[in-house]
């Protein structure tokens, strides 16, 4: 990873040492599974996929998309523009993760702790990606991408790699989010997590509708876009813990 350039006078909460420390730190605990993605030089946001649709509004589901794997109702299209109320939380690990079973998701929750089937909505899509980055983030990267990622050249690549289990022992918790864009099947949703060392980072977690749930979309460039932020300025703060 390439050290950004900083002047020596900033704080030393800029100073490369800090940030690259609270980078790998915070995504190898909150997303392990993206750990070879993190981003060079100043970590600027990947962009988000050309048919990922419009940043505003909402969109429908298209007609032909496949009903939900185990009969969620669709639901509300419109982005969540506060934090969803009387959200109950279930620790995946030690990552607090939203569950709501019968509106939301995960619908299904395997005896592997495999958490999937999710509503096909910007809430349902919100929910699956913070369920893959705590399923992620508990030592279960390889389970995700085996199940819970869009097929394709780049999963395979990163599933022959042997994607790298994040420790247990010193968790990170979501704390924020905001969905950059949702066209009814794909979508990206930036999550903000605070590791444990108070550094903030902002993880895009792009999906797409596919199979009748939510999957993670490996991105092409080996850059998922995930970067320090210096505090949750432009997210909805949410939290579980």
């Amino acid at each position: 990873m390439t050290e950004p350039t900083v002047n020596e006078e900033q704080s030393p909460l800029t100073k490369p040492k800090f940030i690259i420390s609270a980078v790998v730190v915070a995504i190898i605990v909150a997303l392990g599974i993206i750990l070879a993605l993190v981003p060079k030089g100043g970590g600027t946001p990947s962009p988000e996929p050309t048919n990922a649709g419009p940043s505003t509004g909402s969109s429908q589901p298209s007609a032909t998309s496949a009903a939900s794997v185990c009969g969620l109702p669709s639901g509300d299209q419109a982005k969540p523009g506060t934090a969803p109320a009387d959200t109950k939380w279930e620790l995946v690990g030690k990552i607090a993760a939203p569950t709501s079973p019968k509106q939301f998701g995960p619908g299904k929750t395997e005896p592997n702790g495999l958490r999937s089937c999710f509503a096909h909505s910007p809430t349902g899509a919100l929910y699956a990606a913070v369920n893959v980055a705590a399923l992620s983030g508990s030592g279960k990267a390889n389970l995700v991408y085996e199940q819970l990622a869009v097929p394709g050249p780049e999963r395979d690549a990163v599933l022959k790699s042997s994607p790298t289990a994040a420790p247990e022992s010193v968790p990170a918790q979501l704390v924020g989010y905001t969905v950059r864009s949702y066209d009814g099947d794909r979508t990206v949703i930036d999550l903000a997590f605070k590791g444990a060392n108070g550094a903030f980072v902002s993880i895009p977690v792009p999906l797409q509708w596919y199979g009748g749930d939510w999957k993670i979309v490996v991105p092409a460039t080996g850059d998922a876009g995930a970067r320090q932020i210096a505090d949750l300025s432009g997210y909805i703060e949410w939290a579980g813990v």
